[in-house]
């Protein structure tokens, strides 16, 4: 009986969740997105990707997450005394109507931490991104050693 009243809510809410990423993406475009591949023996990647923010008012981006790590952080790249240094981006980006975001190396980026063991053959993750007011977005992204 728990297991039905279970199954009804998640039907429910599917149509929602599906209002809400097609909502979603009729307002951000997303293109290029990759991975980083980790390097032999390390758990830490990056994701990148080009937003674009199509509609008449500011999105902000709030989180990021993949199934491809065990957790995920929007960073930015930041000089401090002549030294680069990466910080997480608690509070987001905010990307004005009408303009871009690119997350790419050297700069913007989804941190990805933990990464898990690839699949054989496994050439594509997703990136999941968390837009205010309009949830969570689902991007493929191919996996590459470097910059494609």
């Amino acid at each position: 009986m728990k297991l039905i009243k279970r199954l009804l809510v998640v039907m429910a809410l599917l149509p929602i969740h599906l209002v809400v990423n097609a909502s979603a993406t009729d307002q951000i475009l997303f293109s290029h997105a990759w991975v980083k591949m980790p390097m032999p023996g390390m758990q830490m990647s990056a994701g990148y990707v080009d937003i674009k923010n199509t509609s008449t008012n500011d999105i902000k981006v709030i989180a990021v997450r993949t199934p491809f790590s065990k957790m995920a952080e929007l960073h930015d790249m930041v000089m401090v005394n002549k030294v680069m240094q990466m910080r997480h981006a608690i509070d987001g980006w905010v990307i004005a109507a009408g303009t871009s975001l690119s997350l790419a190396p050297g700069g913007k980026h989804a941190m990805l931490i933990g990464v898990k063991p690839l699949e054989s053959n496994q050439s594509e993750t997703i990136l999941e991104f968390n837009i205010e007011g309009l949830g969570w977005v689902s991007v493929p992204a191919a996996l590459k050693v470097s910059m494609p």
